[in-house]
């Protein structure tokens, strides 16, 4: 694992507001020195918790470069209606007055149990005790605190070399349920010094979405707090411009840095025991591939008979047979690790249970869906389903 670099012009710490977690870290403060630029995406969820309504007004009403982040964890104050919005619009004014900047200049973020509320003053307090303790080492501290009911910190770095210069990208996210991302329960943060104007910051953010949280899930539930941060602070003094050749580099070390993060969130999705990588191939455009991956991702069926190390290709073909787009099963292949399964909408004719068997029992499963129709593909990251994700999510409020 590389080491976790420190961003010029941003810091932050987390503190405790002896809610839900007890004496755990829920609440994070990230301040961001002026000069940068920010790109912020969030749920396409007509349902919006109260820290999205908020961060989306401060982001057209701010005109200070300057800015504070304020992240909870425990209580989506989602679902609370203008309460909700007034706590968090509290807690924005609040940590402004403490910090000397406009209530505008703060961005409030929410993950955790909806329809609760939010526990206005003791975030407040812990807000306030986490900007006195900012540093700009403190990314482990931050990305734990955040967490709700992941198992597992996910933090990752990037760095790319210009002769005696170099750009740092740093990032972390939560999420393990509640996890179908469609951008516009997953929060990320990613952090870089590069030089980097507002228009082509939101492209490359646009685009690292698209290749990585937008390609998984879990559940198929899009949480009404998703909220995707990408930060240019312009620190490092090397400027990424749309026809530099810098900018095909820095693309190429963002994207795989929010695939990291995108894989390391299906890794600790909620009671899994199995990565399941679903590749889509030779389909007629990439609307269809992307339909018969993610239809594949959201069954059940499948997601349990992988837990269960049953090849169940029936299952698999019954997916693909239900997604827009498929009229014709007769074309379509299958194969669990490169082991046939299906050739030509029927059972492979030398289909070996056993070889199928072996191979379904690895932990990571990757099932190619072969439709012979065209030229386009798309895959999905997804897990298996178990008993442990009923549990976790039938006593979650308990």
């Amino acid at each position: 694992m590389a080491a976790i670099q420190n961003i010029e012009g941003v810091e932050l710490s987390s503190s405790s507001s002896n809610s839900r977690y007890g004496k755990r870290d829920d609440s994070v403060v990230i301040k961001l020195q002026s000069k940068g630029n920010i790109s912020c995406k969030f749920t396409s969820n007509a349902f919006q918790a109260a820290p999205v309504v908020i961060a989306k007004k401060h982001l057209l009403n701010s005109r200070n470069k300057e800015k504070i982040l304020l992240i909870n964890s425990g209580n989506a104050n989602a679902g609370n209606g203008k309460s909700g919005e007034l706590d968090a619009l509290k807690c924005c004014k609040e940590v402004s007055e403490f910090a000397g900047l406009n209530t505008e200049d703060v961005l409030p973020f929410s993950t955790g149990i909806i329809g609760e509320p939010l526990s206005t003053e003791e975030h407040i307090a812990a807000f306030k005790k986490a900007y006195s303790s900012l540093k700009p080492t403190n990314w482990r501290k931050a990305a734990k605190a955040i967490l709700t009911t992941d198992t597992k910190i996910k933090l990752v770095s990037k760095t790319l070399v210009k002769g005696k210069k170099s750009i740092n990208i740093t990032g972390f996210a939560k999420g393990s349920g509640m996890i179908r991302p469609d951008f516009a329960t997953l929060l990320s943060f990613v952090f870089t010094d590069a030089d980097i104007n507002q228009s082509l910051l939101d492209k490359l953010h646009n685009e690292a979405l698209s290749e990585s949280f937008e390609r998984i899930t879990v559940d198929g539930d899009t949480s009404p707090n998703d909220s995707s941060v990408l930060v240019a602070t312009g620190k490092s003094g090397i400027k990424v411009r749309s026809k530099s050749k810098e900018r095909k580099n820095f693309q190429k070390e963002l994207v795989q840095l929010f695939q990291s993060l995108a894989q390391d969130i299906i890794r600790d999705a909620e009671g899994a025991k199995k990565e399941i990588e679903i590749k889509v191939e030779r389909a007629r455009n990439k609307t269809v591939a992307r339909d018969v991956a993610f239809t594949i991702a959201h069954s059940p069926l499948v997601k349990t008979a992988m837990y269960g190390n049953d090849a169940n290709w029936g299952r698999i073909l019954a997916a693909v047979g239900r997604a827009d787009g498929i009229s014709d099963i007769s074309k379509v292949s299958i194969k669990l690790n490169d082991t046939p399964l299906v050739t030509r909408g029927s059972r492979d004719p030398k289909h070996s249970e056993s070889k199928a068997s072996k191979s379904v029992k690895s932990k990571k499963v990757v099932i190619r869906v072969i439709l012979n129709e065209g030229k386009d593909s798309f895959s999905v990251l997804t897990s298996d389903l178990t008993e442990d994700y009923v549990l976790i999510n039938s006593d979650y409020r308990s």
